[in-house]
């Protein structure tokens, strides 16, 4: 079968769930796969605390957390701030398409494939192709209703959303996650890429307290995994752990508060990739 980025593809028989079940899957075959979601934040198919922590195993300092989210390039930095702020409280088609098309352009996929020239100008989205329309037809009701789940939850601070809402609720959560990614693969499909890097931006343009953007090296060479709802189980694993190595909250290392922690998390990411 062939393979993503270099990482083999196999099916459910195999033991991973991988984007050929992604893209082939009803949502029917969906529905009825929740003994998924209760087994795979055991799973081993990622290596387990590669982000917030040394190569020794130790967690790394608040400190060196705090220069990673720094040291991010300022238009990236401003376009998170955004879209967390734009969020906060409410999410429809305006507010999500300024958010993609900030993040497709921060991220340069607006350069070629689906989101080829999508852009802001003077505030308003410029979509040559639509694409953003076809997105949110396609998506839009999904999201809707998980951002109304998201603010239902009894959660003193959105930031920490992730970490502190019950399992139970969080495998809805993912489960959701998961039904919007499988939505989104074939609409953002381009000639050399399957569409996990901007599914991925997608998810966080409109769920930034939840969703991790990923970049290609990311699925490649760190995760190694076309599971999108394992690496945000990991993600979520591995800030609980940090967190209780640390004696300390990871949004702590945000003196402004309003990240949240999959931004840290993306930015201690983006440090570790590019020390290699």
């Amino acid at each position: 079968m062939e393979d993503v980025f270099g990482i083999p593809v196999r099916g459910q028989r195999g033991g991973h769930y991988c984007i050929n079940d992604l893209t082939d899957f009803s949502d029917s075959h969906l529905l009825n796969f929740g003994p998924y979601f209760s087994n795979v934040r055991m799973r081993d198919s990622l290596n387990p605390m590669k982000i917030l922590f040394e190569s020794s195993g130790e967690p790394h300092s608040s400190i060196f957390i705090s220069y990673c989210v720094a040291k991010r390039q300022k238009h990236y930095a401003q376009t998170v701030q955004a879209i967390t702020k734009s969020t906060e409280a409410f999410l429809d088609f305006d507010v999500f398409s300024k958010n993609a098309a900030r993040l497709m352009m921060v991220s340069n996929m607006n350069r070629r494939g689906p989101f080829q020239g999508l852009r802001l100008v003077r505030g308003a989205v410029h979509d040559p192709q639509a694409i953003l329309s076809r997105v949110w037809n396609a998506i839009g009701k999904s999201i809707v209703e998980l951002k109304s789940l998201l603010l239902d939850i009894d959660c003193q601070k959105r930031s920490r959303v992730l970490v502190e809402t019950p399992d139970s609720v969080m495998s809805r959560i993912v489960f959701d996650l998961l039904k919007i990614f499988k939505q989104l693969l074939p609409l953002c499909l381009g000639v050399k890429t399957p569409g996990l890097i901007a599914a991925s931006k997608i998810l966080f343009s409109a769920f930034p307290e939840i969703a991790l953007p990923v970049e290609k090296s990311q699925w490649k060479n760190l995760f190694q995994t076309v599971d999108y709802p394992n690496i945000i189980w990991s993600m979520k694993a591995e800030i609980v752990e940090w967190e209780k190595r640390s004696q300390k909250r990871l949004d702590y290392c945000d003196p402004v508060g309003s990240i949240t922690l999959p931004v840290f998390y993306d930015a201690a990411l983006r440090a570790r990739l590019n020390e290699k």
